[in-house]
């Protein structure tokens, strides 16, 4: 049967582009019609920016479910980013509508609570006519990160590789992660599937498929790609899945998953800092109105962590039996997923980035049980770390210090954006390894089944060399290893 869905989907012929579609363009959508721009990076891509995918959760939205736009009459001047979602008071801006983020892994300049928005990049008129779709969601442990990033632009993947790229917002902090149910513990990933749904809606009219939709994130993305595949098997919009840095196992066990028990006094002593009175288990929604009624900036204030402390796990995804499963082990070893092709992976040295340790984060462990769940399953499964080494990244993330790729340093790689960071000349190694990875991403998107193998990379299989090393330093190799030589700290 999965063999037949497959050869459905991906067996037809190539259809020819769509050569009056000029630059810019705009767009009949579900939120109204959207006028674009040339992106000035790829100036025959049209870029498409802050498209609003749901209505602006605030007031009576505020830690509600994220509601569809109903309306489609208005124009949309999509010619610059949406604002951000507002971020750990920690970090950033303390969530002041306008006021300039501090430097960081988020480059976000304006947080608002309407913030539900997503990018599209896209190339029409050349190429296939319906064209596969990758859809980015950011990593930044669920208490920051924006789709504004430079380094999610996926003009380039847009213009090469003839796909189309979609990055989007969800709500991140106390805004997203609530913890109790308000009735939703976890808006924030119902925020990641109603974008999912609007992209399925309107991505043909911008050249791509919504029979080819795949989801691709790193550290707190790779881990909302993971949750999706367990949580939407009715209705899965996606075919297919790349986790990066980051799986739901890995999250659950750092703490960001599973720690319900915390959540009631949390979401209480919120409520008691904003002066609406502390609740109890039973009527956590007691104050609610109150808190709605609160300021943005009282809001994220008083979430601030204290002197020393930080905000990464304090307000994340908790159980909710619906987006989160408490049951997550006994789910994947009986197959209890989404059955489509994954592409799963990690950096080889992810604890010298910024965000914490490499126990606490990912490592070799999430993504081996991830592909070997799907493997078990049936289901075509590939997985890769990642090693580059190149003297601009240590100018990001990576220290310059450390051996080795650090947590997110593949990102910028995978999209070739290093041109949009401003970080330094790329090696002719390091533009050759952003190219391959490029085609490997966009090769999985248009044909999940096949278009790894049709690289010639090896399926995983934990009895022979088939885990994709990815780079070195200063090198473009690839190169399959064992799983025996790679994981020696991970259980059997």
């Amino acid at each position: 049967m999965y063999r037949l869905l497959i050869t459905l989907v991906f067996g037809s012929s190539v259809v020819a582009a769509q050569p009056t579609f000029k630059v810019g363009d705009g767009v009949k959508t579900t939120s109204g019609t959207v006028i674009g721009q040339a992106s000035k990076w790829q100036p025959q891509v049209s870029e498409y920016l802050g498209i609003p995918f749901a209505k602006a959760p605030e007031g009576e939205l505020r830690w509600a479910a994220p509601q569809a736009i109903t309306d489609s009459s208005k124009t949309i001047n999509a010619t610059k980013y949406g604002f951000a979602c507002p971020e750990s008071a920690s970090r950033l801006s303390q969530g002041v509508p306008g006021a300039a983020a501090a430097s960081g892994a988020s480059d976000v300049k304006d947080q608002r609570e309407d913030c539900l928005n997503l990018n599209i990049y896209t190339k029409p008129q050349t190429g296939e006519k319906k064209k596969a779709v990758l859809v980015w969601i950011y990593g930044g442990g669920f208490v920051y990160g924006s789709n504004e990033n430079p380094a999610y632009n996926g003009a380039l993947m847009a213009e090469e590789n003839d796909v189309v790229s979609v990055a989007i917002n969800y709500r991140l902090h106390v805004l997203g992660f609530p913890g109790v149910g308000i009735p939703e513990k976890n808006p924030a990933l119902l925020d990641q599937r109603l974008a999912l749904e609007w992209v399925r809606d309107n991505i043909e009219k911008f050249g791509g498929d919504p029979k080819r939709i795949i989801i691709h994130g790193q550290s707190a993305g790779g881990a909302s790609v993971d949750y999706y595949s367990y949580a939407w098997t009715k209705d899965p919009i996606v075919y297919g899945f790349i986790p990066q840095s980051g799986t739901a196992a890995i999250r659950m066990s750092a703490g960001t998953g599973n720690a319900t028990a915390n959540a009631i006094n949390q979401w209480s002593t919120l409520s008691d800092k904003l002066g609406c009175g502390a609740v109890t288990a039973e009527d956590v929604t007691k104050t609610l109105s109150c808190m709605r009624s609160k300021p943005l900036k009282a809001v994220m204030d008083a979430t601030a962590p204290a002197a020393g402390q930080q905000a990464m796990g304090s307000w994340g995804p908790k159980v909710d039996g619906k987006t989160v499963f408490e049951d997550l082990a006994d789910r994947g070893a009986k197959g209890n997923f989404i059955k489509a092709p994954i592409f799963v992976g990690n950096t080889n040295n992810e604890g010298q980035g910024q965000l914490g340790s490499k126990a606490a984060l990912a490592s070799n462990c999430g993504p081996r049980r991830a592909a070997q769940l799907r493997k078990d399953a049936g289901v075509p499964a590939w997985r890769y770390i990642y090693a580059g080494e190149f003297e601009n990244q240590k100018k990001g993330p990576c220290r310059a210090t450390t051996e080795g790729a650090c947590h997110s340093a593949e990102i910028s790689i995978v999209f070739g954006s290093n041109p949009m960071k401003g970080k330094g000349t790329d090696t002719e190694n390091e533009k050759k390894l952003s190219k391959e990875l490029r085609k490997a991403w966009t090769e999985f998107a248009k044909d999940p089944a096949h278009g790894l193998e049709k690289m010639g990379w090896p399926q995983y299989d934990k009895s022979k060399p088939s885990v994709i090393v990815m780079g070195g330093k200063d090198s473009a190799e690839i190169k399959f290893e064992s799983v025996d030589k790679l994981d020696t700290e991970c259980p059997a």
